[in-house]
């Protein structure tokens, strides 16, 4: 199936679809103006992560997507004060760092079904309650 096969399938008022895209910003680079309503990039507290991480966003608004970005593994302050620097403007989600997470992933399971109540958890939630309102 074509993009344009696949994009006439998805299109629809009430739809929701998420993609879980490789690091980098070669998917966003393809993107077509209009193609996605929204782009949620991810950001540690790394130079590299930030870096990477307003390039992706920079496209993504060039392209006219809705840009959130996700401060993931956030620890305190000066980790979301370097995420703010790199990334300006952008709508911010901050995902807390999880120990529930973690152990999670050590364990084969989705860290909701750890605990539903984690910091990291409801993070992601509320982040998934903005993405569809």
């Amino acid at each position: 199936m074509s993009p344009e096969q696949l994009l006439g399938e998805l299109e629809g008022e009430g739809r929701i679809v998420v993609g879980d895209l490789e690091a980098g910003i070669g998917t966003v680079l393809r993107l077509r103006p209009g193609m996605a309503d929204a782009v949620v990039v991810v950001a540690q507290p790394t130079a590299k992560s930030i870096d990477i991480a307003a390039r992706a966003a920079r496209i993504a608004a060039a392209r006219e997507a809705r840009v959130i970005v996700a401060a993931n593994r956030v620890r305190d302050e000066e980790d979301l004060s370097a995420i703010r620097a790199g990334l300006g403007d952008h709508e911010l989600a901050v995902v807390p760092d999880d120990p529930v997470i973690l152990r999670a992933d050590q364990e084969g399971l989705a860290p909701i079904d750890v605990d539903a109540g984690a910091p990291g958890i409801e993070a992601i939630g509320m982040l998934a309650d903005r993405l569809a309102g």
